[in-house]
């Protein structure tokens, strides 16, 4: 198991990919050093499947960590490219990466958040299909196991129960990525910007229920680009809210009752479904 510091700014990504395939370890750039490595027994913890699944499944997915590398990222560092080479798969152990697709504009749009534990990376070239153009970025400190894409392969061919953590991995993005989907398909922008903060508020729960701190890098404008509704709308919003108690005056972004968020969502969806129905 090898441990790298990655370069807080994300700038020797490509580098420390090909570093794991079996190259040197990169220099961070800039600064003449490399990312300080360490040799030792894995930290990271094993995926867990829900209960009902056989234990070997279990201990094949700690003989894969075994195999992999250890790196941590600070907030704003790349983990995936959106272009480029993507050379791997990532188990994230600790933090919370955002997923966005660059639109025609060039601006990045929220696909989805990714909270540890979790699998982060395309698994599609692992079947010769070319991967996903979706940047992952680290909106809080992150810690991960890495795997190239051959070495997994290698390991998917020696212990096969590991397509079920595959599988099951899977299941969470598509339906987390259906959840945006139908949340972006509402007509009304104000309606898009609370789905949105649900999605958010779901993706950095406060430790012992006392509602929702979302990180300093999920700014108003992150957040109407994620939305696809302009600042303005974002800024309208959050001031109802506040007004209602919801969400508190303080930054970054704190939501009291993520519980009271979800429920005035499903209350104006419900009215707007009704209008419209009203208006056939």
């Amino acid at each position: 198991m090898v441990s790298h510091e990655a370069d807080p700014t994300g700038s020797v990504g490509h580098a420390a990919w090909v570093a794991a395939t079996g190259g040197p370890p990169p220099v961070v750039a800039g600064s003449g050093r490399r990312p300080r490595v360490r040799l030792g027994p894995p930290r990271i913890g094993a995926p867990q499947l829900p209960a009902g699944w056989p234990a070997e499944i279990a201990a094949d997915a700690a003989w894969a960590l075994r195999q992999a590398e250890v790196r941590r990222w600070r907030p704003g560092a790349t983990l995936v490219p959106g272009r480029g080479p993507q050379d791997g798969l990532y188990w994230l152990q600790r933090g919370a990466v955002r997923l966005a697709a660059t639109d025609p504009a060039g601006d990045p749009r929220l696909v989805g958040v990714v909270v540890a534990p979790a699998l982060v990376g395309d698994p599609g070239p692992l079947f010769g299909r070319p991967p996903l153009a979706l940047t992952a970025t680290c909106v809080t400190p992150c810690t991960a196991a890495f795997w190239p894409y051959p070495r997994f392969l290698a390991m998917l061919r020696q212990r096969p129960s590991l397509g079920v953590l595959l599988a099951f991995q899977g299941m969470e993005a598509y339906q987390q990525a259906a959840q945006r989907v139908a949340g972006l398909l509402w007509p009304c922008s104000r309606l898009r910007v609370l789905h949105t903060l649900v999605v958010l508020a779901r993706a950095f729960p406060v430790p012992g229920g006392r509602g929702s701190r979302l990180p300093v890098s999920l700014t108003q404008g992150t957040i109407g680009l994620a939305a696809n509704a302009s600042r303005v709308t974002v800024n309208r919003v959050l001031a109802d809210l506040r007004r209602r108690g919801i969400v508190g005056r303080a930054r970054p972004l704190y939501i009291r009752e993520p519980h009271r968020l979800e429920a005035l969502l499903a209350e104006e969806a419900a009215a707007v479904a009704a209008e419209r129905t009203t208006r056939r």
